[in-house]
């Protein structure tokens, strides 16, 4: 057994396999009793149950002898639950184990390496731009020379920041994104990789305009950084010209792929910004539903994916440079072998040190 049991990564290893309190004791033989001492530090167990719990849970005995904060989700993905009423706490409770494995992991990456960021990721006060997060938006793309016209690169362009993008597949469409703050490590974006392409692309601005606008939680940030992503990546200056006059239906799915946004985004922003009336708009919605683009977009016209660098990188430099082997990376980030190619794509490509300062 460990020297050290920590209740906390019991509760967290439970909440990642989704399993709950009383299916986890029946399936380690012991009470449900026993198992919520354990998991509130009232009681250690044994060597012999601490096995059967690692076994159960797939995770290596390590695993849980980790000292590691846990940290809790951010306000704005409670809001973003409350909106949508379509999940459970469970599916909180696995969000926030997957979000504080991939912090502990980052964490053991970054005492080999750090992050270079080539412009600062600035914390705007939305008061001082007229409480318009459209004038945030435009102040971060002067600050950081974005051309005008849409961004080819959203990910590129958010790492070259600082920030670290973590794909991930979360089990509920409820979610796309979660932005994190931790001491001593870069701003994360947790990214649905489940979702669209151009979902993705969406729910990245929207992450990034709470990092850049929200120190602390109001009741409005999540209209704020809707309207910061929309501006962030459909400007308005810059988009005019396409979405005023006649917009119809194939307008937008020619549109889609230039400006790497959904159709659904683009005839939002058309109506946001009142370049078509209320009538326009309804007709072109009921367009979308009867085509069936309100649930499914065309495939052969969605932008192609914006893969993240920084993350694989920083295991690309463990594997190739360091000399580690897949078992060795397994037992630094206290996750069986067989689970790191699924958390992680091992990349085979050569190294990559973009955005990377070797800490020596």
């Amino acid at each position: 057994m460990p020297n050290t049991f920590n209740s906390g990564m019991l509760q967290i290893a439970r909440q990642l396999r989704a399993i709950g309190q009383q299916d986890l004791a029946a399936a380690a033989g012991v009470s449900q009793a026993t198992l919520s001492k354990i998991e509130n530090g009232l009681k250690q167990p044994d060597e012999d149950l601490a096995a059967k719990l690692a076994g159960e849970l797939k995770l290596p005995l390590s695993f849980f002898s980790q000292s590691e904060r846990i940290y809790g989700l951010p306000l704005s993905v409670h809001q973003m639950f409350r909106k949508r009423a379509s999940a459970g706490a469970r599916v909180l409770d696995q969000l926030q184990a997957e979000m504080n494995l991939r912090v502990m992991h980052i964490r053991r990456f970054m005492q080999a390496v750090d992050v270079d960021a080539e412009y600062e990721l600035p914390a705007l006060d939305l008061e001082d731009f007229g409480n318009s997060p459209t004038a945030v938006a435009d102040a971060v793309r002067r600050a950081w020379l974005i051309p005008s016209g849409p961004i080819p690169s959203l990910v590129d362009v958010i790492e070259r920041a600082g920030c670290v993008v973590i794909p991930c597949q979360f089990k509920s469409g409820a979610v796309d994104g979660v932005s994190l703050r931790v001491p001593g490590l870069p701003s994360l974006i947790f990214l649905n990789s489940v979702q669209p392409v151009d979902r993705q692309r969406f729910s990245l601005a929207h992450e990034l305009g709470h990092l850049v606008m929200h120190r602390q939680p109001t009741p409005m940030m999540e209209d704020e950084a809707n309207e910061f992503a929309a501006s962030f990546l459909m400007p308005r200056k810059d988009i005019a010209g396409d979405l005023s006059g006649a917009l119809t239906l194939e307008r937008l799915a020619f549109l889609k792929p230039i400006w790497r946004a959904s159709m659904a985004s683009l005839l939002y922003r058309a109506k946001t910004l009142e370049y078509i009336t209320e009538n326009q708009s309804q007709y072109l919605w009921r367009q979308m539903s009867t085509a069936g683009y309100r649930k499914v977009e065309p495939i052969e016209i969605s932008p192609e994916q914006d893969q993240p660098k920084l993350l694989s990188a920083m295991l690309q430099y463990h594997l190739q440079t360091l000399g580690y082997s897949i078992e060795d990376m397994a037992q630094v980030l206290h996750v069986l072998p067989g689970e790191l190619g699924q958390i992680y794509s091992v990349a085979t490509s050569p190294l990559s040190r973009q955005h990377l300062r070797i800490i020596k």
